[in-house]
């Protein structure tokens, strides 16, 4: 009796740390689903920022090359001052910070689900990897500015807020030389290449995002 008494206990214990386990698997998932829901909804303003920097980026090819850019010298420092700007590129990650803290994705007792999870965020690192390509290359970009833009004119496209804003009077743009605007052109060029990339990534990713909140919806009943 005492030996049964015993085993019973011990079940009823193992019932209750497996309930307790389950438990915060399903938050664990829960969470999980919130963050996809955000980076999806940040995914989107990040494409549009792909999609503006690309037309940003054949504006000034096409204006650089213009025999008359001195016209177009608003414009052209307009371009200079949004496309030289750029931002980490980073997700809600505060579940998979969780989940590691706590020991792993042996907490995750659905497979799929986490293999889903590895692979989404191997995909981040890599769009990480690239944002970081694109910021040397924004980088690479400023020191070239001296070769067309005066400084005090550069100062007229930004507001005390550090915002972007058309200039409300005429500016002026340096003599260059065709090797200068080249140098110029190629960055910019790259720039657009690079943000082209990114978008589409970008694009994969949020679908991927969307497919895996469904998935893990439909298997964890949270909605």
């Amino acid at each position: 009796m005492l030996f049964l008494a015993v085993f019973c206990g011990f079940l009823a214990e193992y019932q209750l740390e497996h309930k307790i386990e389950k438990d915060r698997e399903k938050q664990y998932i829960k969470s999980y689903a919130e963050d996809l829901a955000a980076d999806t909804s940040e995914f989107n303003r990040r494409i549009k920022v792909c999609e503006t920097t690309i037309n940003v980026a054949d504006s000034l090819v096409l204006l650089l090359g213009h025999p008359e850019r001195e016209k177009f010298a608003g414009d052209i420092y307009y371009f200079f001052r949004f496309i030289h700007r750029g931002a980490p590129f980073t997700v809600n990650d505060r579940t998979i910070i969780q989940l590691r803290n706590a020991g792993g994705m042996r907490l995750v007792s659905n497979k799929n689900v986490s293999d889903s999870m590895i692979n989404y965020y191997k995909d981040v690192d890599f769009i990480k990897w690239v944002f970081e390509e694109q910021t040397e290359m924004k980088r690479s970009l400023r020191p070239q500015f001296n070769l067309l833009l005066y400084a005090k004119d550069f100062s007229k496209v930004i507001d005390d807020q550090n915002r972007v804003i058309r200039p409300t009077e005429t500016l002026k743009l340096k003599p260059a030389d065709d090797e200068s605007l080249n140098t110029l052109m190629l960055i910019i060029t790259n720039i657009k290449g690079i943000n082209q990339g990114i978008r589409l990534r970008l694009i994969e990713l949020k679908e991927k995002a969307i497919k895996i909140r469904n998935f893990i919806n439909e298997e964890y009943h949270l909605e």
